[in-house]
C-alpha cells in the first residue's frame, strides 16, 4: 500500500512539473500568440495536461495521428482552452485535413470573438478557401473586425487593401491606406500603397507625393521610381524626358543590372527620335539575350504581359537587329506581332525558331493556328503534315493535325491520323477521346460509344469520357439509367463544370422529370454564361415545365449568344432551329 502511494505521488509530481514547463515549451510551428494564463492547465485539469504532454511527445516523434488523438482528448477535458484548440488546428493542417481545421477555427472564433489571434487564424483559411464575391465579403468582414480590435496590425491593412484594389473598390482602398499612413507615418509600405491607390484613381499629384515620401523613407527602392516615371509621362508629356531619364539613372545607380530600366530608357530614346542612343542600348541588350534569358523574360513581362503590345513590337524587333537569327528573340518578336494581329510577320519570326529551342513545339502549333486564322486552313494542314512526316509519333502534332482535318470536315483523314497514332500508343486517352468525338461527327455512333467505353476502362475517372458517353445515351434517349450513372460519376469529379451539369439536366429531361431538369439546366446555364446549346436545353425544359415566359427569354438569349459565337452564320442549322422555336412559342403565348 505504501509502495502504491509513493508511485501515485511520483506521477502527480511528474504531471505537475510538466504543467509548469508548458509555459516554456516550444509551440508547434505556426502557432500564433503567447500562451495565456487561462490556457495553462492547472491542478484541476491534470488529465488535460497529461493528454497535452502526451500529444507533444507524439508530435516530436512525428506521429501526427496519435498527437491529434491525444490533443482531442485534452480538449474534451478542457473545452474552454483556446491554446489547445489552436494547437489542434495546426496538427489538422499538418495532416492536410483542412475541413476539420476550418470547422475548429470557426468554433474558436465563436467561442472567443474578440481574440485577434483566433481571427487571424480564420483569415488564413478564408484567404485560401476559394474565390467569389461572397467569400471575399466574409474575408473583408473578418479583416475589418481585426482592425477594429487591433488598429496597429499592419498585415491586416495590407490584406484588406489588396482585396479592395483587386475588386476595384478604389475609394475604400484609398481611405484604408490613408488611415494606415496616419497610424504608421514612418512606414514606407503604407505610403507606397497610398500612392498605388491614388494612381489607380488618377489622382496623379497625390500619388506623386506619396511615392516621393516612400523614397524619402526608403531611399534605395526602385519600384516607386518606376511609378513616378509613369506619373511624369502622364503629367508632363512634352517636358518630362529629362526628369524621367533622371529617375532611370537613379534606378541604375541603385541596381546597375536593372534590365527593365535599360529597356524603358531605350524605348524612350526611340520614341523621341534619338535613334542613335536607342539603337546603342537595343544593340547591347540584343547581343546579351543569347546568354541571358532573364533579360528576354523581363522584356516579356514589361511589355507583353502588361499588354503594351505596340511597345513590345518596337523593343523586340530593335533588339533582334543585333542578332537576327536568335531563336529566343525571334520567338518573342513573333509573340509581339501576333499580339498586334500582324499574323504574317509573326509567322515569319516564328519560322526562325530552331528545333533545339524549348519553345519549338509550341511555335509549330502556333504557326498552324495563325495560318488557320488567316483563312489558310489548307496551309495549316500542309505545314503540320510536313512536321508529322518528320515526327510521326509526336502526340501533339497528331492531335492538332487531326483537329484541323476535323475543322475542314475531312473526318476520314482525321480518323486515319489518330488511328495510326494509336498503333504506337493504344492507351492514349487524349487521342482516343479525339477519335471518339470525330467518330460521333462522322455518324459512326456505335464506334464512338465503343471508343468512350475503352477510355473509361483505361481511366475510370476520366470525367470527359464519362460525360460524353452519358450525354450520348441521353441525347439518343436510350440507356437513361446508365447515362445517369455515368454523368453522376463525372459530376463527382467536376461538380462545377457547366457542360457536365447540362448533361445531367438533359438526362432528367429525357426521363421526363422536368422539375429536376430545370434545376440542373439553370445551374449549367449560369456556369457556362448561357452557352448557346445549354441555354437552348434550358428553354426546352422551361417549355415542358410550363414556364413559357422564361422559355421565350432563354431562347432569345441563346439566339443572341449564337450570333456572338458564330458571327456571319445566322443561317446555321442551330440558329435557324432556335428562331423557329421562338416563333412557335410567341404564337403559343399569344394564343393563350
Amino acid at each position: 500500500m505504501k509502495k502504491q502511494c509513493i508511485c501515485i505521488l511520483l506521477l502527480i509530481i511528474l504531471i505537475l512539473s510538466g504543467c509548469v514547463q508548458v509555459k516554456n515549451m516550444e509551440s508547434p510551428q505556426g502557432l500564433k500568440g503567447p500562451l495565456q494564463d487561462h490556457d495553462i492547465p492547472d491542478d484541476s485539469q491534470l488529465s488535460a495536461a497529461y493528454f497535452y504532454l502526451e500529444s507533444r511527445t507524439h508530435f516530436k516523434k512525428n506521429k501526427i495521428p496519435q498527437a491529434i488523438l491525444s490533443l482531442e482528448k485534452a480538449i474534451e477535458k478542457d473545452p474552454d482552452s483556446a491554446f489547445l484548440k489552436r494547437d489542434l488546428i495546426q496538427l489538422y493542417l499538418k495532416q492536410k485535413n483542412k475541413e476539420k481545421a476550418l470547422v475548429l477555427a470557426e468554433k474558436l472564433v465563436e467561442q472567443y470573438p474578440e481574440d485577434v489571434n483566433n481571427l487571424l487564424l480564420l483569415v488564413r483559411f478564408k484567404k485560401k478557401d476559394g474565390q467569389g464575391k461572397n467569400q471575399e465579403k466574409k474575408l473583408s468582414s473578418l479583416l475589418k473586425k481585426i482592425l477594429t480590435l487591433d488598429p496597429k496590425n499592419k498585415e491586416t491593412y495590407l490584406r484588406l487593401g489588396k482585396i479592395y484594389m483587386d475588386n476595384q473598390n478604389l475609394d475604400q482602398a484609398l481611405d484604408l491606406f490613408t488611415q494606415m499612413v496616419e497610424e504608421f507615418p514612418d512606414y514606407y509600405v503604407a505610403h507606397f500603397y497610398l500612392g498605388e491607390a491614388n494612381l489607380l484613381l488618377n489622382n496623379l499629384d497625390s500619388a506623386r507625393q506619396a511615392f516621393l515620401k516612400t523614397i524619402e523613407l526608403e531611399p534605395d527602392l526602385v519600384e516607386p521610381r518606376f511609378r513616378l516615371i509613369d506619373i511624369h509621362k502622364k503629367l508632363e508629356k512634352n517636358t518630362s524626358q529629362e526628369k524621367i531619364l533622371e529617375f532611370y539613372q537613379e534606378i541604375l545607380e541603385i541596381e546597375p543590372e536593372n534590365d527593365r530600366a535599360v529597356l524603358e530608357m531605350a524605348l524612350l530614346y526611340y520614341k523621341n527620335n534619338q535613334k542613335d542612343k536607342a539603337q546603342y542600348l537595343f544593340t547591347e541588350l540584343g547581343s546579351e539575350t543569347e546568354d541571358n534569358s532573364r533579360l528576354a523574360m523581363v522584356a516579356v513581362d514589361t511589355f507583353i504581359t502588361k499588354k503594351r503590345y505596340e511597345d513590345a513590337v518596337i523593343v523586340f524587333s530593335q533588339m533582334l537587329r543585333a542578332d537576327p537569327d536568335n531563336a529566343n528573340l525571334n520567338f518573342f518578336t513573333g509573340m509581339a506581332y501576333e499580339a498586334v494581329k500582324d499574323f504574317k510577320t509573326a509567322i515569319k519570326h516564328y519560322l526562325k525558331v530552331t528545333p533545339e529551342n524549348t519553345q519549338y513545339k509550341k511555335t509549330l502549333l502556333t504557326i498552324a493556328f495563325l495560318y488557320r486564322d488567316l483563312g489558310k486552313t489548307d496551309q495549316a494542314i500542309q505545314f503540320l503534315e510536313q512536321h508529322h512526316e518528320k515526327e510521326p509519333k509526336d502526340i501533339d502534332i497528331i492531335s492538332y493535325l487531326a483537329s484541323f482535318y476535323e475543322e475542314a470536315t475531312q473526318y476520314n483523314k482525321a480518323m486515319d491520323i489518330l488511328e495510326k497514332g494509336l498503333e504506337d500508343t493504344p492507351d492514349n486517352t487524349s487521342l482516343l477521346f479525339r477519335l471518339g468525338a470525330i467518330q460521333d461527327k462522322a455518324d459512326q455512333k456505335d464506334k464512338c460509344i465503343q471508343t468512350m467505353k475503352k477510355i473509361i476502362q483505361i481511366d475510370p475517372e476520366n470525367a470527359s469520357a464519362l460525360n460524353y458517353l452519358g450525354y450520348t445515351y441521353a441525347d439518343m434517349g436510350t440507356n437513361l439509367d446508365q447515362a445517369l450513372n455515368l454523368i453522376s460519376r463525372a459530376m463527382e469529379l467536376k461538380p462545377e463544370d457547366g457542360y457536365i451539369t447540362d448533361s445531367m439536366g438533359w438526362v432528367y429531361y429525357q426521363r421526363k422529370d422536368y422539375e429536376k431538369a430545370v434545376q440542373y439546366l439553370e445551374k449549367a446555364a449560369r456556369l457556362s454564361d448561357f452557352e448557346t446549346i445549354i441555354a437552348s436545353h434550358l428553354a426546352d425544359a422551361y417549355v415542358k415545365a410550363g414556364q413559357l415566359t422564361k422559355a421565350l427569354a432563354t431562347y432569345q438569349k441563346a439566339r443572341e449568344n449564337a450570333k456572338k459565337d458564330k458571327p456571319g452564320q445566322e443561317d446555321s442549322t442551330l440558329i435557324q432551329e432556335i428562331i423557329k422555336k421562338i416563333k412557335n412559342l410567341e404564337k403559343r403565348i399569344d394564343e393563350e
